[in-house]
């Protein structure tokens, strides 16, 4: 048991630690339009994850055979679609900053989805948290001259996605490569158009030189880098509780926020630092009460 809790912590602590420099690698895709670049993303990730399974032997045809499974997956693939979608594009224009934000968010979008999808009941606490959050959020939108919809955006996208993935209950690694595959044939017809028009042709675009090389290379890795995280997920998810998890997850914005203000040069006004402390303070209250209600369901059982 031990050694397969240690193997959970340092799968989740890879997994985040790998979200959290995402920023780093699309970055050295910072020439490439930024369509182009999801759209090899969303293919190569299909191909990954397509290969890992055949290695595997986890059938994911069945999943696509499988009506209700398709009725999960597919909504899924276009959420996980529109998610990565926006948080590429938001690299690409230096909103790393907002990114985090989102990602922060998300814990307690989950709360919320939890509450109205699942109808689960929200303690005091995960009230305050959820109060917090939106009070963070409106004195961002009103101090910061824009309303922050990169963050929504990102938070409500991958929060309904969880939500989905939970209510369908299907193994990741074989969901992952369904949803890839749904969105593959879209992404083919996408990097096709941008080809014929001349829009944006990196993928091999020129291959007479080292950098036309290289950036082949990244766009063939992006699929790599979306699958593996998410197989360590899966990984550390059935091995460690998910409250340890929970505190794993908030490693992957705080390297995001670290490299949007230090590496990226991006400003961390008054309208952040508000939007950021309600946040991890919302965030250390749902914390709190998830380690007090796991701490008492332990004497129920002990006592039993």
């Amino acid at each position: 048991m031990k050694q397969r809790t240690r193997r959970g912590i340092l799968a989740g602590l890879a997994c985040y630690l790998l979200w959290g420099l995402f920023p780093l690698y699309w970055k050295l895709l910072g020439h490439v339009d930024s369509l182009e670049v999801i759209c090899q993303r969303i293919i190569w990730c299909a191909v990954c994850t397509a290969i890992i399974c055949l290695v595997g032997k986890w059938d994911f045809i069945a999943l696509i055979r499988d009506r209700r499974a398709m009725r999960f997956l597919v909504p899924a693939a276009v959420l996980i679609t529109v998610n990565w979608s926006v948080y590429i594009f938001a690299v690409d224009i230096d909103r790393i900053v907002e990114t985090s934000i989102g990602y922060y968010i998300n814990p307690l979008v989950s709360i919320v989805l939890g509450l109205v999808v699942f109808k689960e009941r929200l303690t005091p606490v995960q009230w305050a948290a959820v109060a917090l959050c939106c009070a963070g959020i409106v004195f961002f939108t009103a101090n910061y001259g824009r309303f922050p919809w990169i963050s929504i955006v990102l938070a409500v996208s991958f929060g309904a996605y969880g939500a989905i993935k939970k209510k369908g209950g299907y193994p990741a690694v074989e969901a992952i490569a369904v949803e890839s595959a749904v969105m593959a044939p879209v992404a083919i017809a996408g990097a096709i158009v941008l080809a014929a028009t001349g829009t944006s042709n990196a993928f091999m675009g020129d291959m007479a030189s080292a950098e036309g090389w290289t950036t082949t290379a990244l766009l063939i890795g992006g699929g790599a880098v979306t699958a593996i995280p998410l197989i360590l997920f899966a990984t550390a998810a059935n091995s460690i509780p998910l409250t340890l998890l929970g505190f794993l997850q908030y490693l992957s914005p705080t390297i995001a926020l670290l490299i949007g203000v230090f590496l990226n040069g991006e400003p961390f006004t008054l309208a952040h630092a508000v939007c950021f402390g309600c946040i991890w303070c919302g965030l250390a209250l749902v914390g709190a009460d998830a380690i007090r209600s796991a701490r008492k369901q332990r004497e129920r059982t002990n006592a039993a």
